[in-house]
């Protein structure tokens, strides 16, 4: 009679063990489920815009360019295709192109001691254009060293050494041919560089004093203008406009305040200071219509 007592107590005592094994399971699934719905409510709660920086790249980043809507909504008016440099974050702009950009890495050297909210690369590379890519591949170079860079802006300023025929053909300088093959490495240039958050500027010729040069300005002018100036993301300057606005070579204009300053060098080709600092300033102007 005890050891049947003793094994009903004994079955009594497992079947109670089993029922609170059951019931600590069954409560660990179910906190272990509620905290992965409240984990799901966190994640739905999440405002990707109200906190960027948790998943978006910096516009400064290897990233950039690889989420066009980010770009706008982390603008204050969440549509200028720019921010406005500051002190504390500055607008990184990279300027190159052949000897002629010297006029617009000038400017940009002087305006970096005087405001921070600038960070400037220069990039300037002599005797080199478009047409000479057997001396220097501007669009290998654009895609291999530039495209990805951390530059929110690009400025190119080439041009002044391609009054000649591409090697290989179209040979005749001004030709339909000619122009069309110019066309399309400028376009080619652009659709390297293109990004989300990012403005290319192409520089246009000014006029030259040199009698083989006078007809460059006219020929390539309005091939860089058609491809930069109605862009999205680009803009296109009118040097010639600026330093020479009667159409050929001066070295002295009027300046705003009806001042005369030299403008152009002894050479007929290249920007003197006070040129380079009249396309600087119609650069930044480019920059800062686009940050509003």
């Amino acid at each position: 009679m005890a050891a049947v007592n003793f094994r009903a107590a004994f079955a009594f005592v497992v079947a109670i063990s089993a029922t609170w094994m059951f019931h600590d399971s069954s409560a660990a699934e179910e906190t272990s489920a509620e905290s992965h719905v409240g984990s799901e409510y966190e994640e739905l709660r999440f405002d990707p815009w109200g906190a960027p920086a948790q998943r978006w790249p910096d516009v400064l980043s290897p990233g950039l360019g690889e989420e066009e809507t980010y770009y706008y909504w982390t603008r204050e008016d969440r549509r200028s295709l720019l921010r406005e440099g500051t002190e504390g974050r500055p607008l990184h702009v990279w300027v190159g192109g052949d000897s002629l950009a010297g006029g617009a890495a000038l400017g940009f050297r002087e305006l970096k001691l005087s405001e921070n909210r600038w960070e400037y690369t220069e990039d300037v590379r002599k005797s080199t254009g478009v047409v000479s890519d057997w001396y220097f591949d501007w669009e290998n170079y654009l895609e291999n060293e530039i495209a990805n860079g951390p530059y929110e802006v690009i400025v190119l300023s080439i041009g002044g050494n391609d009054w000649q025929g591409f090697r290989g053909g179209p040979t005749e300088k001004g030709s339909a041919e000619w122009s069309e093959k110019y066309r399309s490495r400028v376009n080619r240039m652009l659709q390297i560089l293109d990004r989300p958050g990012r403005l290319v500027i192409w520089v246009g010729m000014p006029h030259f004093r040199i009698p083989f040069m006078v007809p460059l300005p006219d020929a390539v002018n309005p091939i860089t203008r058609h491809v930069f100036e109605n862009g999205e993301r680009s803009s296109w300057i009118d040097a010639a406009a600026i330093v020479s606005p009667d159409g050929v070579w001066v070295k002295h204009v009027t300046d705003e305040n009806g001042k005369t300053i030299e403008v152009r060098t002894e050479d007929g080709t290249h920007y003197q200071s006070n040129g380079a600092r009249l396309i600087t300033t119609a650069v930044v102007a480019a920059i800062e219509e686009r940050t509003r």
